[in-house]
């Protein structure tokens, strides 16, 4: 339709414009009635921060105190120090947007409730979850990866890098350099590098997806085959986890992974397992197997994380707990199976290898990969594993390991290396480097711990790793790394002014944030430490929040539990 008075319109469409206008006419609103409607929409607009404010008085104080990495101040020139003043303030805006959204009174409570309505009536999901069919949830991020574009296509290997912005650098998106330079340093030390990477449940499971394209073949992303067979004309070993999972499809086996979680079945994980210890077997020379291990089956029953992520609610009847039959991997004597740090196979691995070996996931423990894997070499495996960030966590705290032990590798002729595919298109594969870093030693300051030491300190926060917000990542419990400073020691072993010393926390514990998470820099915060190393064997494969200071990362980590101030 033209505006313009100096064109005149076809006759018929004069016409139609004159009819639409008589049967419009014009709206009257009185006044009274309009008074009415605006203060309705303010009331509208108000009624969620009132009933908050009469529930919760103190939820807006706590605002955007929450969820987020806090970091010392930032040297260098000015300009410098207002970006970082920028970045600290965009993040507390996004953190307080966010807990208004997720952690108010009405959003707790309504949200359940409206989402199962969605769920079972309409099968909607979320950002986080796809509804399949039969009762099938999928991570969405799992689908984007198997449908999406070549993780190794030039245009999205650009765009990836740069991603970041004001508040994040941009990630390294071509895993190949990271792997790469991973199979040349343990090359050098003799260690035979083996990459497992674990297809994710749309790959093995596509028709449950709801996708009709698929029959019985893998569904892999399209860059996956150019990816396998580069690293293996550069000379990196690749255990190919898609062969397995077809051969037990072409036998008929039934589902391969779990129908509400995110991980593969027991079943899977075993054979997986069993073949790749056969394949070790042939590509590397071990010494004699030890034995010592048996196995005992039992069942476990536990929800889904895909079902968490849905949020919908304590007493959701739409996704009961699923029950499998796990098997235990002991000792003759009885004992759960645990790592050797001298074995000569080291699994870096993530929550496929954790799955049914960490209890905070729920499905078992003593079952998992590393056991399973142990247990058809029949000699020790010793294990990194961390449950999310595959691409880039195992490689660091393998990295962090070497520096602080020089002869950390010295007993180990293969390293496996596990990590969920969906990593290739959506991790970080920043290279990192098996050397030992000067920064932490050239400190001078740190202050870590014996074995069985343990310390009541108070202490200023300069730093803490990034927490997530709960409901938004398959894991329930997080850990977070501090650095704290200006330590005094309340109980145990005194030690010189100035220390300073990096210790984890737990900050959140089944989906729900703790009091660590909000600490704030410069605040004093009270803590009973204890060696990392006395619960690691529990907690070392639980997510965790990293410092982003390198000679931090290399630091000889305390425990900590938060202890209550008296008022």
């Amino acid at each position: 339709m033209s505006s313009d008075p100096g064109v005149r319109l076809p006759r018929p469409e004069r016409a139609r414009i004159a009819q639409a206008r008589d049967e419009v006419g014009e709206t009257a609103v009185a006044p009274p009635v309009a008074r009415l409607l605006v203060a309705l929409f303010a009331c509208l607009i108000a009624a969620p921060s009132l009933v908050q404010m009469g529930l919760d008085p103190a939820f807006y104080q706590r605002l955007g105190t929450r969820s987020g990495g806090v970091e010392a101040a930032t040297p260098g020139s000015l300009f410098d120090r207002l970006r970082a003043v920028n970045r600290g303030l965009l993040a507390r805006a996004g953190r307080i947007e966010d807990q208004l959204a997720e952690d108010s009174v009405l959003g707790r409570r309504l949200r359940p409730v409206v989402q199962e309505t969605l769920t079972g009536w309409l099968r909607a999901g979320t950002a986080q979850v796809e509804v399949g069919v039969g009762g099938w949830l999928f991570y969405r991020p799992d689908i984007d990866h198997v449908t999406g574009p070549g993780f190794l296509d030039s245009a999205v290997l650009a765009r990836r890098a740069a991603e970041g912005d004001t508040l994040a650098a941009g990630r390294q998106p071509d895993p190949r350099p990271a792997l790469l330079r991973l199979h040349e340093q343990l090359d050098r030390r003799g260690v035979r590098l083996i990459v497992v990477p674990t297809p994710v449940k749309p790959s093995a499971d596509p028709r449950r997806a709801g996708s009709g394209r698929f029959e019985s073949a893998l569904v892999m992303n399209r860059s996956y085959g150019r990816y396998v067979d580069g690293l293996e004309r550069a000379g990196v070993t690749v255990f190919d986890v898609r062969r397995t999972l077809s051969a037990m499809r072409r036998e008929g086996a039934g589902p391969l992974y779990l129908a509400t979680d995110t991980h593969w079945r027991p079943e899977t994980m075993r054979r997986t397992a069993v073949e790749l210890a056969a394949f070790i077997e042939r590509e590397a020379v071990l010494s004699e197997p030890a034995g010592g291990y048996r196995s005992r089956r039992v069942a476990a029953t536990n929800q889904g994380d895909t079902t968490r992520l849905l949020d919908l609610g304590p007493d959701q009847l739409l996704y009961p707990p699923e029950t499998v039959t796990v098997t235990r991997i002991e000792t003759l004597q009885g004992e759960p199976w645990a790592p050797e740090r001298s074995a000569e196979v080291l699994l870096l691995g993530d929550s496929f290898t954790n799955v049914y070996s960490l209890s905070s996931l729920g499905w078992g423990v003593s079952a998992g990969f590393a056991e399973h894997l142990s247990y058809a070499l029949g000699r020790p495996v010793d294990r990194i594993s961390q449950n999310d960030n595959g691409a880039l966590a195992p490689r660091r705290l393998l990295a962090a390991e070497a520096a602080r032990d020089a002869r950390r590798l010295d007993g180990t002729r293969v390293v496996v290396y596990q990590f969920a595919a969906r990593e290739l298109s959506q991790g970080d594969w920043r290279p990192i480097a098996l050397v030992t870093d000067p920064a932490a030693a050239a400190r001078g300051v740190l202050w870590s711990p014996a074995v069985d030491s343990t310390a009541t300190v108070e202490a200023t926060l300069a730093a803490a790793g990034p927490i997530p917000r709960p409901g938004t990542v398959p894991y329930r419990d997080h850990i977070v790394a501090l650095h704290i400073t200006g330590i005094e020691t309340l109980g145990g072993p005194g030690i010189g002014a100035g220390r300073e010393a990096v210790v984890y926390v737990r900050s959140m514990i089944d989906n729900e944030l703790t009091a660590a998470a909000d600490y704030r820099p410069g605040d004093r915060v009270r803590l009973e430490l204890e060696s990392w190393a006395a619960v690691a064997p529990e907690l070392d494969g639980i997510s965790r929040g990293e410092l982003s200071d390198p000679g931090l990362l290399q630091a000889v980590p305390w425990w900590g539990t938060p202890v209550d101030v008296e008022p």
